[in-house]
């Protein structure tokens, strides 16, 4: 063959390649069956994309709206976390994320003793709230804790904590007025969101519901019995809750706490009002400077209140505040209530 049909035909050839790869590049790409971002944009398409594994991303991002209205946007799951009060460190072991939890802050409690060791392995950032500076310092992906730790005064709101790139919430029990078990419910609920946990959310709940549903039970048809929560001796009177989540907690126990009238959450009050209560059971907070034997003496050597029925009766118990607080013992503090409320019913 010549030169000049050699070049002719691979002229020929070059140009029917040419053509073709022209030909592929203007179809469209069609993505494989089991592609995750497809499946994720057309969930329509496919039903059982709701069907997410633990490690699955496809919930993020999503947002939650948390104290004072501010809103806090998710779109992972957090590796580091700072438990910024004590009984949103319960909530967090109780979900099983111990190891996630680089440190501890506002160490005021005793928790669930199921998890009271790995918390006292933790290290603590810092003995109340926690400054901005010191978050900044250990750079964590979470924070969660009481509304007490998301403050204008340490700079550390959590629409300033999103500007650093930290992802905060606060259980919902520690802001709002009227809180109940629902709440707590709902804190889990949002706890197995974040972590993709939702199993182990939903077990935690349904434990909690069933042991309240077994109290109720047995004490539905009982006269309520009269409470007054002793938090503390001010100079103006006792500091106590109002329509608070302990006051709910003392409702599903079969009682009523004699402020819960009142629109706060916590509040002083006067010894007077009291005593026209005439509170057939005190319970007092353990916690703080005072001890628990100092509190109880402030009470019964207390003259103004020796014809009060619970001094008279000796009827008084104590709680740590976690066991008041949104945490894995609030059912057991509903049993533990209604115990010491209607003794007779739990023979």
């Amino acid at each position: 063959m010549s030169k000049q049909k050699n070049r002719i035909l691979y002229l020929t050839l070059s140009l029917l390649l040419t053509a073709n790869l022209a030909a592929c590049a203007a179809k469209p790409a069609e993505a494989p069956a089991s592609q995750p971002d497809a499946e994720q944009s057309q969930p329509e398409a496919t039903p059982d994309s709701a069907e997410v594994s633990p490690e699955s991303d496809s919930t993020f991002p999503f947002s939650l709206t948390t104290y004072n209205d501010m809103t806090v946007t998710f779109d992972k799951v957090p590796e580091t976390i700072i438990a910024a009060n004590t009984n949103t460190a319960d909530q967090l072991l109780a979900m099983g994320l111990g190891d996630k939890i680089i440190y501890r802050c506002y160490v005021n409690s005793e928790i669930n003793p199921l998890y009271q060791a790995e918390y006292d392995s933790i290290p603590i950032l810092a003995e109340q709230a926690a400054t901005l500076e010191q978050l900044l310092d250990v750079s964590p992906d979470f924070v969660y804790g009481r509304s007490s730790a998301f403050s204008e005064k340490n700079g550390t709101t959590h629409d300033t904590l999103t500007g650093y790139g930290i992802a905060s919430l606060s259980s919902i029990e520690g802001y709002k007025l009227g809180a109940d078990v629902e709440d707590v419910y709902e804190d889990f609920y949002n706890l197995g969101r974040i972590f993709q946990l939702e199993d182990r959310a939903q077990e935690i709940v349904s434990d909690m519901q069933e042991t309240i549903a077994q109290v109720e039970e047995t004490v539905a048809g009982a006269e309520p019995v009269r409470v007054f929560v002793f938090d503390m001796e001010t100079d103006e009177g006792p500091y106590t809750c109002g329509n608070n989540f302990t006051a709910k907690l003392i409702r599903h126990a079969g009682g009523i706490n004699i402020f819960e009238d009142m629109e706060n959450t916590w509040a002083t009050v006067g010894w007077e009002s009291v005593i026209a209560a005439d509170p057939e059971v005190i319970v007092i907070n353990d916690y703080g400077s005072t001890s628990l034997e100092e509190k109880i003496a402030q009470l019964k050597e207390n003259p103004a209140l020796a014809e009060i029925s619970a001094i008279k009766n000796d009827r008084i118990i104590s709680v740590h505040l976690c066991e008041v607080f949104a945490s894995s013992m609030t059912a057991d503090t509903v049993a533990k209530f209604a115990e010491a409320f209607h003794p007779d019913l739990f023979q």
